[in-house]
C-alpha cells in the first residue's frame, strides 16, 4: 500500500489531480490493479486522501525532527525553512519536498472529504510551530497568532518556489522570522 501512496503523491506532486490517473498510477507503482482498489475501494479520491495524510505525517515528522535540532524556536524555524530551500534546488530532492498546497488548491471546490484532510494536515503542522513557541515561553495567544502566520509565510513560499522552480521565497521567508519573531 505504502508503493502506491508514495506514487501517488509523486503523480500529484507533478501532474496535479486530475492529470494523474488511476492506471497510471497502477502503472508507475507495479502494482496490481487489485491491490489499488483492495485498499482504496471508493477510488481515486479516497486514494488522494490517504496521500495527503501520509504527505502530511511524513511533513509533520521532518518539522519535529529540524525544531527539536535548537532550543532557540527562531533559530530552529529559520534553519528549517533554510533546509526546505536546500531540498527545492536539489534536483534529486525535489519529489520528497511535497507541499499539498498544490492538490489542495486544486481539489477544495470539488471534493469536501479532501477539503478536510488537507485542513487537518495544516492544522497538524501550525500545532506544531505553536507548540515549539509555546515551549519557549511564548504566551499560548501569542503563539497560536505566530505559529499561523509561520504556515501561511511557509506555505506561500513554497507555493511561489515551485511556481518560479527557484528557492528564493523560501530563502527570503528563512531571513525574516528572525524579524517575525522579534520580541517573542
Amino acid at each position: 500500500m505504502k508503493k502506491i501512496l508514495t506514487t501517488a503523491a509523486i503523480l500529484f506532486q507533478k501532474n496535479g489531480y486530475h492529470a494523474t490517473g488511476l492506471n497510471e498510477i497502477i502503472k508507475e507503482s507495479a502494482t496490481p490493479k487489485g491491490s489499488l482498489y483492495y485498499y482504496f475501494p471508493n477510488g481515486k479520491e479516497e486514494l488522494a486522501a490517504a496521500t495527503i495524510k501520509l504527505m502530511g505525517d511524513k511533513i509533520q515528522h521532518d518539522i519535529k525532527e529540524e525544531l527539536a535540532q535548537n532550543s532557540d524556536p527562531v533559530q530552529a524555524i529559520k534553519e528549517f525553512i533554510l533546509d526546505l530551500a536546500w531540498k527545492f534546488n536539489e534536483k534529486e530532492d525535489q519529489e520528497n519536498c511535497f507541499s499539498i498546497g498544490l492538490l489542495a488548491l486544486e481539489t477544495v471546490s470539488i471534493s469536501d472529504s479532501l477539503r478536510k484532510a488537507c485542513t487537518e494536515v495544516y492544522d497538524m503542522w501550525t500545532d506544531t510551530y505553536y507548540q515549539k513557541l509555546v515551549s519557549s515561553g511564548l504566551s499560548s495567544e501569542k503563539a497560536k497568532e505566530l505559529s499561523l502566520i509561520l504556515q501561511l509565510m511557509i506555505e506561500g513560499a513554497i507555493t511561489i518556489s515551485l511556481i518560479r522552480n527557484d528557492n528564493t521565497m523560501l530563502v527570503a521567508t528563512a531571513e525574516k522570522i528572525p524579524v517575525l519573531l522579534k520580541d517573542k
